[in-house]
């Protein structure tokens, strides 16, 4: 038990770490205008919600023993980490933060399918206003949820 607690919070660590890079490269581009920067803008936008999920994968996997592949997972596993498993493991993530996190996921299901030359700069604009403090929240979140592993890794 003591190797999987050490393997979730490596995984979530690491992943904080990585939008840190995130937020950085946002800071970058977040005024520009054209359409390679509204690209890079999606694309930003796209991993951000990338690097959530990996986290929660990380811990549906390690912790509640998997996640249903069924045809609307990506927004189940969001869900469930809004859910504490009593005896195993508090709410990853508070139910405002998992809305939030809800438009960041269709904004990549929507991102995967279209042109970049579709992008339209409304729904961007609007997400780039709000991810500074979405990422926040959720790196405030996931050391919250890293507290309450290495408080279990000390009580074993």
């Amino acid at each position: 038990m003591k190797e999987t607690i050490l393997g979730i919070i490596s995984g979530i660590e690491k992943e904080l770490e990585n939008l840190v890079e995130l937020q950085g490269e946002m800071q970058r581009v977040r005024l520009e205008k054209e359409i390679v920067f509204q690209r890079s803008k999606g694309s930003i936008l796209h991993d951000f919600y990338n690097c959530c999920e990996r986290v929660f994968k990380k811990i549906a996997v390690e912790m509640n023993s998997g996640y249903e592949e069924s045809e609307k997972w990506h927004k189940n596993l969001l869900y469930q980490m809004t859910i504490p498993i009593k005896g195993i493991r508090p709410r990853v993530i508070s139910d405002e933060l998992a809305a939030d996190l809800d438009e960041f996921l269709a904004f990549r299901h929507l991102f995967r399918n279209i042109y970049g030359f579709e992008l339209k700069g409304n729904r961007i604009d609007y997400l780039v206003g709000k991810f500074e403090r979405v990422a926040e929240e959720f790196r405030r979140e996931a050391q919250d949820f890293l507290t309450f592993l290495r408080n279990d890794l000390d009580e074993s």
